[in-house]
């Protein structure tokens, strides 16, 4: 399919949104990806395709890529991708990935801890606005763990946490971590949760041990790498 730039705008120093437009009529689960290209003859090592989440719900209907994006050292796709102009497009193709809330948790009243690290926050945008706009409950604990103060989407998550009492956003910024007593503290029982981690993959790896010996089921924590990003 293509998608076409309608909108590019700066969310905090260093962190870029694009909005596309499908040229089809695309459903997805909040959560999900698509992969995308945009033709190079000299594209880096890298290649000329990448993977990004849809930051959008589904009910926004365009498609929003948010992403990091260093001008001097970021990628040829990244760059290409920056380039582009309104009105200009790319090719896509999914939608693709299972990082999605299960309907089954939400019937049984499910409490989740979405945790995130840097850029690895856009799954959790979906999926708390799908919630929200489907008028469903948001029972959800959010830990996103940022290297300083400019933290991506905090506006819209602020408005929610004042919407929804059950929903707690805490921001936790370098040098503090997300770690077992930060958990234990921002969690009235943690064992009966269930857990999204996203961000970058040493990151995602070292909370899925600490949570499994913490006692949390492994069939419990759900998560979604984001390769290239070394650190939160």
């Amino acid at each position: 399919m293509k998608l076409t730039l309608v909108k590019k705008e700066a969310e905090v120093p260093g962190v870029t949104t694009f909005i596309f437009q499908p040229d089809t009529l695309l459903g997805w689960r909040a959560g999900q990806f698509l992969r995308y290209h945009i033709p190079n003859p000299s594209p880096d090592e890298r290649g000329a395709n990448r993977f990004f989440t849809i930051a959008s719900s589904p009910f926004e209907k365009n498609i929003q890529v948010t992403t990091r994006f260093d001008s001097e050292h970021g990628s040829s796709f990244k760059k290409d991708l920056a380039s582009l102009n309104i009105g200009e497009a790319l090719d896509a193709e999914g939608p693709m990935g299972g990082f999605v809330v299960d309907d089954v948790f939400i019937s049984e009243g499910k409490k989740f801890c979405f945790i995130a690290g840097g850029i690895g926050i856009t799954p959790f945008r979906s999926m708390l606005l799908d919630l929200d706009q489907k008028g469903l409950p948001i029972n959800v604990t959010l830990l996103y763990a940022n290297r300083d103060q400019n933290i991506v989407f905090k506006d819209e998550f602020d408005k929610l946490a004042q919407k929804y009492p059950t929903f707690k956003v805490h921001y936790i910024v370098d040098p503090q971590k997300i770690d077992e007593d930060l958990i234990k503290s921002s969690l009235i029982n943690p064992q009966s949760s269930i857990f999204y981690v996203s961000g970058p993959a040493p990151m995602v790896k070292g909370l899925e041990a600490t949570l499994e010996d913490m006692g949390v089921d492994e069939d419990n924590i759900k998560h979604d790498y984001f390769p290239g990003y070394s650190e939160i």
